[in-house]
Order: C-alpha cells, then sequence, then structure tokens
C-alpha cells in the first residue's frame, strides 16, 4: 500500500528528473522516469483513498452550503486525479509503447524502446547506448528520449490529494 508521503516525494522526484534532462543524460534519466511512472501507475488503483471527503453524508441536518462545497471540493479533486492518473498511464507501462514492462516488473533498459523516426528502427535504450560511434542515431534518439520527458513537465502534481 502507497503512501500519501510516498506519492508526493515520487512526483517531487519525478518532477526533478524532467527538469535536470539532458542529451548527455537521457539514457539514465529515462530510467529514473520510467521506474517512478510504473511505480505511480502499479498504485493508481489506491490513489482514490486520499481524495477529501464529502462532508455532512451522514447527517439529514445539516447546512445545505456546507456540503455544496465540500462535493464541490470533491468534484474538482477527481478531476485534478483523473488528469494525474492519465498522465501516469500515458507515461508509464504500455506493451507496445517505450515502456514494455508488465505491473510489478522492474524496469530496465532492455525493456525501454524508442526510435521508429527519422528511419531509425526501434530499438531497446540498452542497444542504443551500444552505437555510440553513430551520431546521427544518437542525436536523434537523445532528442526523442529528452523531448518525451520535457512533454510531462508540467503534467505531474498532488492538486488532487487532501
Amino acid at each position: 500500500m502507497i503512501t500519501k508521503e510516498q506519492i508526493i516525494a515520487g512526483v517531487q522526484n519525478l518532477n526533478a528528473v524532467i527538469a535536470t534532462a539532458n542529451l548527455d543524460n537521457c539514457y539514465e534519466k529515462i530510467l529514473q522516469f520510467f521506474r517512478i511512472t510504473s511505480t505511480l501507475q502499479d498504485h493508481s488503483g489506491e490513489f482514490e483513498r486520499f481524495l477529501p471527503p464529502i462532508e455532512g453524508i451522514k447527517f439529514w441536518m445539516w447546512k445545505g452550503n456546507r456540503r455544496k462545497r465540500s462535493e464541490a471540493k470533491r468534484a474538482q479533486a477527481e478531476k485534478a486525479l483523473q488528469r494525474f492518473i492519465s498522465e501516469i498511464s500515458k507515461s508509464g507501462r504500455n506493451l507496445y509503447g517505450y515502456n514494455r514492462t508488465k505491473q510489478g516488473e522492474n524496469v530496465t533498459k532492455d525493456k525501454i524502446f524508442f526510435g521508429n523516426i527519422g528511419g531509425i528502427i526501434t530499438l531497446t535504450v540498452e542497444e542504443f547506448e551500444k552505437c555510440p560511434n553513430d551520431a546521427y542515431v544518437q542525436e536523434y534518439i537523445r532528442n526523442q528520449i529528452v523531448d518525451f520527458m520535457k512533454s510531462y513537465k508540467a503534467s505531474f502534481n498532488t492538486e488532487w490529494l487532501q
């Protein structure tokens, strides 16, 4: 079971990985990125318990405005949580995507796939690391990896947490 503190730390670490990713360290950063998103994705079914409760449900006599405010706060948090889970799912595990690991499986460089651009075939990060002499391939793949991570720059936050 994941804790609120673990979620917050994961999001902070993820944002730090994205902020520090560059062409020189992209192979290590994408590994860190997918390890964090995969862990969060594996626990995403547990996140709803952190949403704010709706006050006044158990009492038949309560102020209507209090409940409306509570319901609005809950609805806003639910939307933010749905956006968060959607972003985690898009950036996490996918057997046909970049991160081809199964739930609970450790993310390794031989399970992360990039390529299929500029005439470059799809290979693992591990395989791309082994061809450092091909400057064209390295430039394309490194840019693809950094661009992928940077596309999530503003996506991960914890505004839905109570």
